[in-house]
């Protein structure tokens, strides 16, 4: 998969991972996405180190001869921080910005390039100004969220994640799936079938464990009220479909979230 130009500044990287549902396979994404500004880009994630070959052709062609100024993990997680020591060793004038209280632990030797940012402050990129965001919905404690009001795309991390559906290609069998050509770079309206609220919460019961003990319908008025004050045209999570039917995807990841809680409050 190559990288894909998903908006005037901004590029899709990474790859798929495959997980068994009970229906049979589901690949889910595990992403990272670059903005060039005028200025300074930065890769928001870094993608799995299984993809590591993939993200770094990604990142020659999407860069097209550019430095990679800054990284930003939205947190220290193998999918979202474990490609840090490569990128910084292969872009040695990178800083990695973000919540970055523990990075001196798990990356000493890169201590002196750490750069704290925190939600409500901005990171220069030229023409934009790359705000971090209060994480509605976290994985960890230090799970940060971003917004590019250049390019109208809010950055959730493991918030918003679906799985999708993995056809089997007519030459295969029914137990050898694979992808249709592109199907793992699409956004959420080019689907064959829009995301369902089964996928939405196969996803989110998985990743997020506590989703099954917490009504979340508060956070997700926090979240429109976010919105309401900076309009996304997209939302890039980190393991999903990029979605550009914003207002239906808000129902179906709130409906998700119900069914993994209902599920298990009233087992």
């Amino acid at each position: 998969m190559t990288a894909r130009r998903i908006a005037a500044a901004t590029h899709w990287l990474g790859g798929c991972m495959q997980a068994m549902a009970s229906d049979g396979p589901v690949h889910y994404h595990v992403s990272a996405y670059l903005i060039s500004g005028s200025a300074h880009t930065v890769l928001i994630d870094t993608g799995d180190p299984r993809h590591w070959p993939l993200i770094e052709a990604q990142l020659d062609e999407a860069l097209a001869g550019r430095p990679l100024d800054y990284l930003l993990p939205t947190h220290p997680e193998l999918p979202h921080a474990g490609n840090l020591p490569a990128l910084l060793a292969r872009y040695p004038g990178a800083e990695v910005v973000g919540d970055v209280r523990d990075y001196h632990l798990h990356y000493p030797e890169y201590s002196h390039r750490l750069r704290p940012l925190a939600p409500g402050e901005r990171l220069d990129l030229g023409d934009r100004q790359l705000e971090l965001a209060e994480a509605y919905i976290q994985d960890l404690p230090n799970t940060v969220w971003a917004y590019d009001p250049g390019d109208r795309v809010l950055y959730v991390s493991d918030g918003f994640s679906f799985v999708h559906d993995v056809p089997a290609l007519p030459s295969m069998g029914d137990d050898e799936p694979g992808h249709r050509p592109g199907e793992c770079r699409l956004l959420s309206t080019e689907m064959p079938a829009a995301p369902t609220v089964d996928q939405a919460a196969y996803g989110t019961g998985r990743a997020l464990y506590w989703t099954r003990y917490v009504d979340v319908t508060d956070t997700f008025g926090k979240i429109g009220e976010f919105l309401a004050t900076r309009p996304a045209d997209l939302i890039a999570p980190a393991h999903g479909n990029v979605i550009a039917d914003v207002p239906r995807m808000m129902k179906t990841a709130l409906a998700a979230h119900r069914q993994v809680y209902d599920a298990y409050t009233s087992a």
